[in-house]
């Protein structure tokens, strides 16, 4: 069976919420497969609003410079469903995924969603690494992520509002159903500096309820701050390679490891494409903030698009002061997408100059984001 050809039949990446259906199916996979059923790595999980690919990217990447066999599991992919899987510095090919989903047993598979799929496959093909860096969807206590594996640590990023529809209304609903993914087998459990101060109250009352060491991270040492500058890392990439590092320091490894890894490898996250054109999956209000930061003193033209449920209009608000006029890039084929007349009329209403975009100009700087749709796309089309 070929991986693409079986995802193509399932419909939405994410179910609604059952906490008895992954593990069931888990369950009865883990019975034909020594490498679900017994796994030889050590798995650490990554939750979290936004960071989470960044945060899991840099702690692979410095493993991996210490001579560990590192898997990263992260989503969703742009261009190829590979991206969701590297392994010691490279993106597995599309064979060895294929090799691995025929594995399995495709009657017990039925009923799993399509991220769900990729979880087990991800356990599946980095089961013998010394580290599995394996990043939860958009859930916490319920994500297929968190119950089927047992996780060795936990690490969690900037929490805020996202995904409300499934996970709450408040930071107080959203922070305790992420942060309720703490288990007592986890040896130590991390929590990045956070923008709401009732998430680390939050960490702090269930990691003691479960007895679990917990450490949590307010401020961005000065060796990060070099060491970002010197990489011309955007602002926000601090706070995750502050994490990330300090994962690291738990697991006996030295800060100095940062001078050995490799620049980012992620696509879409503050991308320099071009000399005037810049890519960023940021498609929610905290990813807002932290673009506005990043171009504060510049006027951009902000090619975007955005689901209807990722609150365009605040956004649009936030990212007003740097905006010079929003060109709307077209996604097709996807039911998620804001009208065109609901945009336009957003845009209005904000006073923002906004066209449809057709091409980029030498003279102007752009920044394409909105959505991984939005950016997906953009980087499909060659430019």
């Amino acid at each position: 069976m070929n991986l693409l050809n079986y995802l193509a039949k399932k419909e939405e990446e994410y179910r609604d919420f059952d906490p008895l259906r992954a593990p069931y199916i888990f369950s009865k996979l883990a019975k034909d497969s020594k490498n679900l059923s017994n796994p030889k790595c050590k798995i650490i999980q990554i939750l979290g609003t936004n960071g989470k690919g960044s945060t899991g990217r840099f702690l692979a990447l410095m493993l991996r410079a210490f001579g560990f066999s590192v898997g990263h599991f992260t989503s969703p992919h742009l261009l190829s469903v590979c991206e969701r899987f590297w392994l010691n510095g490279e993106n597995l090919k599309l064979n060895v995924l294929d090799e691995a989903l025929n594995k399995f047993d495709f009657e017990v598979l039925e009923e799993a969603s399509y991220f769900e799929i990729l979880t087990f496959l991800s356990l599946e093909v980095f089961s013998s690494c010394d580290y599995f860096i394996c990043e939860a969807g958009l859930g916490g206590e319920y994500d297929s992520t968190a119950t089927c594996f047992k996780s060795y640590m936990k690490v969690f990023t900037k929490i805020d509002f996202d995904h409300q529809d499934r996970l709450g209304n408040s930071i107080r609903e959203i922070a305790t159903t992420k942060l309720n993914a703490i288990s007592v087998e986890n040896k130590c459990v991390f929590v990045g500096i956070q923008e709401h101060n009732e998430v680390y109250n939050i960490a702090t009352n269930i990691a003691t309820l479960k007895n679990v060491k917990l450490k949590t991270i307010k401020t961005i040492p000065q060796y990060i701050k070099d060491y970002c500058k010197l990489n011309n890392y955007p602002p926000y990439q601090y706070e995750n390679l502050t994490l990330a590092s300090a994962v690291l320091c738990e697991l006996g490894i030295d800060k100095e490891s940062l001078y050995k890894i490799p620049k980012l490898d992620l696509l879409g996250r503050m991308q320099k494409l071009r000399d005037n054109v810049y890519l960023d999956v940021a498609h929610n209000v905290s990813g807002a903030k932290e673009i506005l930061e990043v171009f504060r003193n510049s006027k951009i033209i902000l090619v975007y698009n955005s689901y209807f449920d990722k609150n365009p209009f605040e956004i649009l608000k936030i990212l007003r002061p740097i905006i010079e006029r929003v060109e709307i890039f077209e996604v097709k084929d996807n039911q998620r997408i804001i009208t065109k007349d609901s945009l336009c009329e957003i845009l209005d209403s904000l006073h923002i100059k906004y066209c449809d975009f057709e091409s980029i100009n030498s003279n102007h700087t752009y920044l394409v984001c909105g959505s991984f749709s939005v950016v997906g796309e953009f980087l499909s089309m060659g430019f």
